[in-house]
């Protein structure tokens, strides 16, 4: 039986990765830089340090562009309003009328992740919060699964987590917990060692009703 569910944020309660993304890739390119990858399955889903590591192998440009592009790019907003993944409202309504355990996981920053809520107004599903920048380890650490699983009192077994980047999936995995992932609506990430791989939140929405019927 599943008691609480835990969501990754980006990608899975807003469409952010792409945003991020082209955000990077632009500043990088304005500044004379070509990108080691521009691959979104390398950015998709990663801490900040293992993306820069990724695009910018040299540590001293990397840490030039690095601080050029959060002191100017990261600072301009984002209107994660209008990026949130549809069904998104529909499922954390029905996980909190039937009385699940909700928890966000990311591994982005905490301010970021409060940004989003007060903009989208879904903080007030969640039962509890844990960014991975806040932890000694980020994903693919299960780190942020297990604070989470410990804030809820929940074991492994009886939750699910709900992903979309292959670091995502491997850090519930070694959590211990089942994976449903969110397929991209626009790109394509390699998902292949989620339990599930979901087209959209209704397909998720619905294969939970399915398992609280059998149940």
């Amino acid at each position: 039986m599943i008691h609480a569910v835990i969501f990754d944020m980006d990608g899975v309660l807003v469409d952010s990765e792409p945003v991020y993304y082209q955000r990077q890739i632009e500043y990088m390119r304005s500044v004379g830089v070509t990108p080691a990858t521009t691959n979104i399955q390398d950015y998709a889903g990663y801490p900040g340090d293992q993306v820069w590591a990724h695009v910018i192998p040299d540590p001293g440009l990397r840490k030039q562009v690095r601080s050029g592009f959060e002191q100017g790019i990261v600072t301009q907003p984002i209107n994660y309003g209008t990026i949130v993944i549809p069904g998104v409202q529909e499922l954390l309504q029905h996980l909190h009328k039937h009385g699940y355990q909700t928890a966000l996981a990311s591994a982005g920053p905490l301010p970021g992740i409060k940004t989003m809520f007060a903009q989208t107004g879904l903080g007030r599903y969640f039962d509890s919060v844990i960014s991975g920048e806040t932890v000694s380890r980020n994903k693919p650490d299960p780190q942020v699964y297990l604070e989470s699983l410990a804030k809820l009192k929940v074991p492994a077994t009886a939750a699910l987590a709900i992903e979309d980047s292959k670091t995502g999936i491997a850090a519930a995995k070694n959590a211990g917990m089942q994976v449903w992932a969110l397929q991209p609506r626009a790109y394509t990430l390699d998902q292949s060692t989620a339990d599930y791989v979901a087209a959209d939140m209704q397909a998720i929405l619905l294969r939970l009703r399915q398992l609280e019927r059998e149940g």
